[in-house]
């Protein structure tokens, strides 16, 4: 009787390290949640102990190693939970899947999950060591007393005096130094690029984000502006480069823009920097999302003319110095306008999420600092790009921007990427970091200065 208690012991000990080998690694898969498609990574290993472990990673919202609990394994089966999302997710093993239900606050979604294929093959522009340059880490203060840390890349062939010298700006919200966005590492690909081809870069964590202290919650766009301001002073006060400009993305193009009439730098690049009133873009992004979900004719009509009234307001508030509660339902009577109650409802919990960045953000017209730019300016804008318009973007560069170099770039979606539909569900399903059309376009004309 003791040694059938002795091999069922054993048996017990054995069958969870055989269910473990069965999902030990990297498992990726998709949610389809409506229009958009959401991937997640299991990832199952060991402690220090040799205890089985499973956390989780959301990709596309930047979130690592989210702790799960393994509420089952055996050979045939696994099922985890997360408590911090109220989440669970059980599947059967079949060979190189895991086919099963992701269940959250009610809902559940069929999931597949398949072996995890290496970073390298996914993103293969990624930049990996060892590389032919200097990388240096440092950091600098803005304005306000904040900590702000960054990366030089310095080309080997350094030429003192004569190496240009580009500070990078990143893209709307809370971004890392690599501007990371669903796994790609667009300025990290673009610093490696150019310090292959002589050109150096500076590119530093948004505030409160990696590396450098703050709080990014509290900024405003002035804030922001602030922060590249000091990067860029601090950067044109190292002894060594030659010209020294700045290369912005999406909003940090803008901030580029708007810090030119002041800061005077040798150059300004421009991907996808918003140069039209703000109002003007974020309405066609609200249009277009709109129409995603299938909101056409007049309750689209009475919808644009509702979120343009809000705002207006929005933007009189800002230019006021106040920040007060804002009445849809008031706005729809006094306007007579029937718009749909999913549209209302949405409109108001946005206003209620509201805060001193979205209200400066709105309240944001470049146009007169784009007047005041004399030095060369390289505008680039994909034809795919469904947050900053090509069109009107790229016309008010040539509109205002004397002897600007403005490049259209064919099937470019707003990171740049060579896309099929240009919207934000594709950016991470694309392998492509940035069109080499586009890194060729930043080094010919970075050489020039």
């Amino acid at each position: 009787m003791k040694r059938l208690i002795f091999l069922i012991a054993m048996l017990m000990l054995i069958i969870p390290s055989a269910a473990f080998a069965q999902v030990s690694g990297k498992w990726r898969g998709e949610l389809n949640v409506g229009p958009a498609k959401l991937p997640l990574v299991f990832n199952f290993g060991r402690d220090e102990a040799g205890n089985a472990v499973a956390t989780m990673d959301s990709p596309q919202q930047n979130a690592r190693d989210i702790p799960l609990d393994i509420l089952r394994l055996t050979p045939d089966s696994v099922s985890v939970a997360c408590k911090s999302l109220g989440a669970t997710f059980s599947g059967r093993i079949s060979g190189e899947k895991i086919e099963g239900t992701f269940a959250q606050m009610g809902y559940r979604f069929d999931l597949t999950l398949t072996p995890e294929t290496d970073l390298a093959v996914r993103r293969p522009q990624t930049p990996r060591p060892p590389f032919p340059y200097a990388v240096k880490d440092t950091s600098f203060v803005s304005a306000d007393g904040t900590l702000l840390a960054g990366t030089l890349t310095i080309p080997a062939d350094m030429r003192p005096g004569h190496t240009p010298v580009a500070v990078m700006l990143t893209g709307s919200g809370p971004q890392n130094r690599d501007e990371e966005i669903f796994e790609h590492r667009p300025f990290a690909v673009i610093a490696d690029y150019l310090a292959r081809n002589g050109v150096a870069t500076f590119r530093f964590d948004d505030r409160g984000v990696a590396s450098s202290q703050g709080d990014y919650s509290k900024a405003s766009i002035e804030t922001l502006t602030a922060d590249a301001r000091s990067a860029f002073r601090f950067v044109k006060g190292l002894p060594g480069f030659g010209k020294t400009g700045l290369l912005g993305h999406s909003e940090g193009g803008t901030l580029a823009v708007m810090l030119a009439p002041d800061e005077k730098p040798d150059f300004i690049v421009s991907l996808a920097g918003m140069v039209v009133p703000a109002k003007e873009t974020l309405l066609a992004q609200n249009v277009h999302g709109l129409e995603q979900v299938g909101i056409t004719g007049t309750p689209k009509v009475n919808s644009e003319k509702l979120i343009s009234l809000v705002f207006d307001e929005v933007i009189r508030q800002y230019r006021s110095g106040i920040s007060e509660p804002i009445d849809v339902d008031s706005i729809c009577k006094e306007n007579s306008l029937e718009v749909l109650p999913a549209v209302a409802e949405s409109i108001k919990r946005n206003l209620s999420a509201r805060n001193g960045y979205f209200d400066s953000l709105l309240s944001l017209d470049p146009t007169e600092a784009l007047k005041q730019i004399t030095c060369p300016l390289l505008a680039i804008n994909g034809t795919k790009d469904v947050q900053v318009g090509a069109d009107a973007n790229l016309g008010a560069f040539a509109k205002y921007a004397a002897g600007a170099e403005i490049r259209k770039m064919e099937g470019l979606n707003h990171l740049l990427q060579h896309a099929s539909t240009g919207e934000i569900t594709e950016y991470g399903t694309i392998a492509e970091t940035i069109s080499p059309e586009v890194l060729a376009l930043l080094r010919a004309f970075l050489l020039r200065q």
